[in-house]
C-alpha cells in the first residue's frame, strides 16, 4: 500500500484529476482511495459508495480506488458504471458517509481524476480536498466489507415517480457516449418525450468529451433538432452533472437562462421564493427572476460553494453560468430533492414545465431580455499571478467609477451603471476568468477597451485577443 501523498499538481479545487497515465494512474487511485477513505473514517463514516464514467481508463483506476478505500477499513458499495448525481443521491439515500466518482467530466479522453463526496453529497471545499491529499497509511486496520450495488435502477424509479407522464414533446438528445447514457435516455421516455437520442452507447471518448459550455459540442444535436423537427435538443456533459439546451430552431442558450426558466414553476407557487445563482449570471436572468417576484442571491463560482449554500440556507433551486441546476426540498410541492445536481433531473423538470404550459422552449426565453454579454473568457495567467490580478482589476474601475460597487467575494465583480464585470482566479487552471455584460453593443465596445487597457498594466496575462470577440444576445443559432 502505497505510503506518499498524492502529488499536488493533480490536487484542484473541486476535484483531483490529471493526465493518464502521466499523473494519474492505479497506484495514485489507490492512494485516493485509501486517503479520502482515512477523511471519511475520521468524521466517523462506516460507508462509501464508488462509481465511475465510461473514460477508457475508468476500470481500472475505480477497481485501484476501491482496494485502497477497503485498505483503509471502510466499506465500500460499489456501484460501477454511473453519473455523478446518481452516486450522489446513493450517498443520501443510504446515509452513507461519502462516495467518490472516477472522472474528469468535460475535459479531452488524456485525463481522468476523482470527484469527491462527503456525507448529504455535499462536494468537498478546497481545504478539504487539501486534508484529503495530505493522508498518508493508516497502520493496523482490518479490510473494509466491499458490496455490489444498483444505484441506476432506484435513480429511474424516482426520475419516474417524480415526472413519470405524458409530455407529449419531440425531443433530440446528445449523451455523448457517457454516463447519461444510462440514465437520460430512459428517464425521458417515462416522462412521455418522443425521443430521437445520438452518441448513446457507454463507450470511451474518441475525441473531446461533450461540453455543454461550449457551442461547438453542441452542433451536431443542432443538426438533428432541425432535421427531425424535435420541439427542443438537450445535451450533457460526460459524469451528467451539467446540462446545455437548444430550441426547435437548434438555437442554444446559455445555462443562466434555463435557470431562468425552470425557476418559474417555483416562483409560480411561492413568488418571493430564493433562487441562488452565482456571481457571472447575467442580469437579463436576474432582473426575469425579480420580475416574477423572486429573490437572487448570488455567490461565489464553482459547484461545491454553491451546494454548499444551498444546503446551508435552505434554499429550493439554483443554477450556475456552468450549467449545473440545482434542485433542493420543495422545489416541487411536497418532495425533498435532495439538493439534486443533474443534468438529466433538469431535463425531467423541464419537460415537465413546458409540457405543463403548453409553450414552446422559445416562446419561455423569448421573456428574457437579452443584452450582449460575453462569453467566460479564460486568459492565460500564472496561478502565482491571477488572484492579484483579479484584485487590481477591480481597483481599476473602482477608480475611474466612484459609483461602481465592488463584490470581492470571489475575485472582483463590479457593478457599473450600465453593465458589470467579473475577474476572478480559476480555480481549475492557470487561468485569470472574465466575463462582462453592457447594456447595449456600443456600451459592450467600451467596456472591452476599458478591460484591454486595465490588463495592459499586467503583461503577466495573455490571450487579451478574446476581448474583440462579438457578444452574445440571446440564443445562439448554432447551424
Amino acid at each position: 500500500m502505497p505510503t506518499s501523498a498524492i502529488p499536488a499538481e493533480i490536487v484542484r479545487a473541486y476535484d483531483i484529476r490529471g493526465t493518464v497515465p502521466e499523473q494519474v494512474d492505479s497506484g495514485v487511485a489507490e492512494q485516493i482511495g485509501s486517503a479520502f477513505a482515512q477523511w471519511l473514517l475520521d468524521r466517523g463514516a462506516g460507508a462509501m459508495v464508488v462509481g465511475h464514467d465510461t473514460r477508457g481508463s475508468s476500470s481500472e483506476l475505480y477497481e485501484a480506488a476501491i482496494a485502497g478505500a477497503l485498505s483503509a477499513g471502510i466499506d465500500v458499495d460499489a456501484a460501477g458504471l454511473a453519473p455523478t448525481p446518481v452516486i450522489g443521491w446513493a450517498v443520501e439515500r443510504h446515509g452513507l458517509g461519502g462516495g467518490l466518482v472516477v472522472t474528469a467530466s468535460h475535459n479531452p479522453p488524456e485525463f481522468n481524476g476523482f470527484k469527491l463526496l462527503a456525507d448529504g453529497a455535499q462536494p468537498l471545499l478546497p481545504e478539504e480536498i487539501q486534508q484529503v491529499a495530505g493522508h498518508g497509511r493508516r497502520d493496523g486496520v482490518g479490510p473494509g466489507r466491499r458490496s455490489e450495488v444498483d444505484a441506476v435502477g432506484p435513480y429511474l424509479e424516482m426520475l419516474n415517480e417524480r415526472f413519470g407522464g405524458d409530455a407529449d414533446l419531440r425531443v433530440a438528445i446528445d449523451c455523448g457516449n457517457g454516463a447519461t447514457t444510462l440514465t437520460a435516455p430512459l428517464a425521458l421516455i417515462d416522462a412521455g418525450a418522443r425521443l430521437h437520442a445520438i452518441r448513446t452507447a457507454a463507450r470511451p471518448l474518441q475525441s473531446d468529451a461533450a461540453d455543454p459550455q461550449n457551442p461547438q459540442t453542441m452542433r451536431d444535436l443542432a443538426r438533428v433538432v432541425r432535421t427531425i423537427g424535435a420541439d427542443l435538443g438537450v445535451g450533457w456533459d460526460g459524469d451528467g452533472d451539467r446540462i446545455g439546451v437548444l430550441d426547435h430552431l437548434g438555437q442554444r442558450y446559455e445555462a443562466d437562462w434555463l435557470t431562468a426558466v425552470l425557476a418559474r414553476p417555483l416562483l409560480e407557487r411561492r413568488p418571493d421564493a430564493a433562487v441562488l445563482v452565482d456571481l457571472k449570471t447575467s442580469s437579463s436572468v436576474i432582473d426575469d427572476i425579480r420580475r416574477r417576484g423572486g429573490s437572487p442571491l448570488t455567490t461565489r463560482t464553482g459547484y461545491s460553494f454553491f451546494r454548499r449554500t444551498m444546503r446551508e440556507s435552505n434554499i429550493s433551486f439554483g443554477g450556475e453560468t456552468s450549467g449545473h441546476i440545482m434542485f433542493g426540498p420543495e422545489y416541487r410541492r411536497g418532495e425533498h430533492a435532495p439538493w439534486i445536481d443533474d443534468g438529466v433531473y433538469a431535463a425531467c423538470a423541464l419537460l415537465s414545465y413546458l409540457s405543463e404550459r403548453g409553450r414552446s422552449l422559445a416562446e419561455e426565453m423569448s421573456e428574457i431580455d437579452p443584452r450582449p454579454i460575453s462569453p467566460e473568457l479564460r486568459l492565460p495567467c500564472s496561478d502565482g499571478s491571477k488572484a492579484a490580478v483579479a484584485e487590481r482589476i477591480g481597483e481599476w474601475f473602482a477608480k475611474r467609477y466612484p459609483a461602481a460597487t465592488v463584490d470581492r467575494s470571489d475575485g472582483a465583480r463590479v457593478q457599473l451603471a450600465d453593465g458589470w464585470l467579473h475577474a476572478r482566479a480559476s480555480n481549475t487552471a492557470p487561468v485569470l476568468s472574465v466575463r462582462f455584460e453592457a447594456v447595449d453593443e456600443p456600451t459592450y465596445r467600451r467596456m472591452a477597451e476599458q478591460l484591454r487597457a486595465a490588463l495592459e498594466r499586467h503583461p503577466e496575462v495573455t490571450g487579451a485577443e478574446q476581448l474583440e470577440e462579438s457578444p452574445t444576445i440571446g440564443p445562439q443559432p448554432l447551424i
